[in-house]
């Protein structure tokens, strides 16, 4: 591969981590989530892990709910997920 190649290759690359890196949750957006008054009672409100871990990060690892707000910051481009939109997810009051 040439200079120019990998170049290109890697600002491809770093490019798709920047936004899936902005998607890291914080114990403190646990707490946020709680406040805005949803149901959350642990990281699996919006993770299919029990304890994600920043650097084992990745999209699929979420739920319906986590992809919904992944999908929300990346279409706003947002650097954190917007909480307030939660009320927006589908689905019945259980589901909030």
């Amino acid at each position: 591969m040439n200079v120019v190649t990998r170049v290109v290759v890697g600002a491809a690359l770093l490019s798709l981590a920047v936004p899936i890196g902005a998607a890291w949750a914080t114990p403190q957006l646990l707490v946020d989530t709680k406040k805005a008054g949803m149901p959350a009672k642990s990281c699996q409100y919006c993770h299919t892990e029990a304890l994600p871990k920043k650097d084992t990060f990745k999209p699929e690892t979420l739920n319906d709910r986590g992809k919904f707000l992944l999908t929300d910051m990346q279409t706003r481009k947002l650097k954190a997920p917007d909480l307030e939109k939660l009320k927006d997810f589908p689905g019945g009051k259980e589901q909030k």
